[in-house]
């Protein structure tokens, strides 16, 4: 008899969502087992594994779900594109979804959204002999039913075509995740690095109306160093009915954090 049990107490991503907590994640781009396990043992609630702006390949990949997994945080990869071998290889490897990069229109969703589940709910490639199905240790059907009902498919909205066509990539069967890169957005609508124009906080509102009414979760990021001021924003879109942040990313805490403590420590 197999030794393997799953373990059922962890509650996945998705089930964190729909259980609509609020819900505080970060990025993932230094490669660093070691400062993804700080981050979840920080008590974050999930990390974003970013392969699209990070400088590492599958393995180190493969290798940070694994230490997420052991810190008890939940972990997602972002994809470099929008590509379905790229989907597969972050899933297969056991992210608990994806964050896929410039969706501009119900079609690419749709795309999207094929290739992170299995027939007869998608075209995701199927092999029993992967990290996520414990390597054929459970059997196949129990996998594939799970993998289906648990991945989280984050599509990631940054330009000016995907905000004129939101609300059917929103609408698109499957997706249960919108993220506005706020930043790429800014630049897009001509006003590149200003987070707080009205141009960009008016788009956030909008999504963050539109994914409450169609039951999608809404994904803010927050780069801000200022925590007071992050929090503030943050208290800001909760009013508006968002439950689920990304506050900086590990590089950016790491980079802030020593530039202080040189700074005070010389008196500068």
């Amino acid at each position: 008899m197999a030794k393997f049990e799953e373990d059922m107490s962890r509650q996945t991503l998705k089930e964190k969502l729909d259980a609509g907590k609020f819900m505080l994640g970060t990025w993932s781009q230094s490669a660093s087992p070691e400062v993804l396990e700080i981050i979840g043992y920080a008590g974050f609630d999930y990390t974003i594994i970013d392969t699209e702006h990070g400088y590492f390949g599958l393995e180190t990949a493969e290798n940070l779900v694994r230490t997420a997994e052991a810190a008890d945080i939940s972990p997602l990869v972002r994809v470099a594109l929008n590509e379905q071998h790229l989907i597969l290889k972050a899933l297969d490897i056991g992210a608990q979804g994806v964050v896929v990069p410039q969706v501009t229109n119900a079609q690419e969703a749709a795309k999207a959204v094929a290739a992170a589940r299995y027939y007869p709910d998608g075209t995701r490639g199927a092999c029993p002999c992967i990290r996520a199905g414990k390597h054929y240790v459970p059997d196949w059907a129990t996998h594939a039913t799970k993998a289906n009902k648990d991945v989280v498919i984050v599509l990631l909205v940054e330009g000016q075509d995907g905000v004129a066509n939101i609300e059917s990539i929103v609408d698109t069967p499957g997706v249960n995740g919108i993220m506005v890169g706020p930043f790429d957005l800014s630049v897009s609508l001509g006003v590149g690095g200003q987070l707080d124009h009205p141009l960009v906080t008016d788009f956030m509102r909008n999504a963050i109306a539109l994914c409450k009414q169609r039951n999608v979760h809404m994904f803010v990021p927050n780069f801000d160093l200022d925590l007071g001021r992050a929090r503030a924003a943050i208290e800001g879109w909760t009013a508006l009915g968002a439950t689920n942040f990304t506050v900086g990313t590990d590089k950016l805490f790491f980079a802030h954090h020593m530039q202080n403590i040189n700074r005070n420590i010389r008196g500068a």
